[in-house]
């Protein structure tokens, strides 16, 4: 398949790539410092720009069986740029037809099948409160993805670590007494995204992923 990651700079972007091209794929990534990316391939095509530019996110979008997002907020965010970024992104998507998407978020994104769970609760209220523009731009960027006509899966997630795959994923929702806070590899979650690709299980839905 074709798959065009956002945010390939990045641990875990890197992961998606390097698991998606030994899968097989065909992979474009848009990045603003392509430099980041040490993966080397035939397969492999980069894009230079910025979440602003639409025509340069339109060239990396076209022909694209899927699109994967792994960009977030840090805590030097700014504004909207992450949430505006993904909104140029789903127009890129709809206006080349490409439907599906698998992007992640945190659970300071909420989905209708969440219960209340004070360790999850009490974390989304530090974020919020302590990282204002973060929580706005995940809210945001799960918003516009979720009213947007694709099929979409937002992928939400707890703590990361660099362990090693363990194969051991539970997905489910706020309040799932196996869903853990703190407990997920980054090579785990680089699977599970790519898993989504086909797999239609969770197609309009948010999970939360953890080991």
């Amino acid at each position: 398949m074709n798959i065009t990651i956002f945010g390939g700079t990045g641990q875990t972007g890197l992961l998606v790539i390097e698991k998606a091209l030994a899968a097989g794929h065909n992979v474009t990534v848009f990045a603003r410092t392509p430099a980041k990316i040490s993966v080397k391939s035939e397969n492999l095509t980069i894009i230079k720009g910025e979440l602003s530019e639409l025509n340069n996110i339109e060239r990396a979008v076209k022909d694209a069986d899927a699109v994967i997002s792994v960009l977030g907020p840090t805590k030097d965010t700014k504004g909207l740029v992450i949430a505006d970024g993904v909104k140029n992104i789903i127009s890129a998507m709809e206006k080349n037809e490409v439907k599906r998407l698998i992007a992640t978020a945190t659970p300071g994104f909420k989905d209708s099948s969440d219960r209340f769970q004070f360790s999850f609760s009490f974390a989304v209220f530090m974020i919020k409160t302590l990282m204002k523009n973060s929580y706005q731009n995940i809210v945001e960027t799960g918003n516009n993805i979720a009213k947007s006509s694709l099929d979409w899966t937002i992928v939400r997630l707890p703590m990361l670590s660099n362990n090693p795959a363990s194969g051991n994923i539970y997905a489910g929702y706020i309040g799932d007494k196996n869903v853990k806070l703190f407990s997920l590899s980054r090579p785990d979650l680089a699977d599970f995204l790519l898993q989504q690709i086909e797999d239609t299980k969770y197609l309009h839905a948010s999970p939360v992923i953890s080991n």
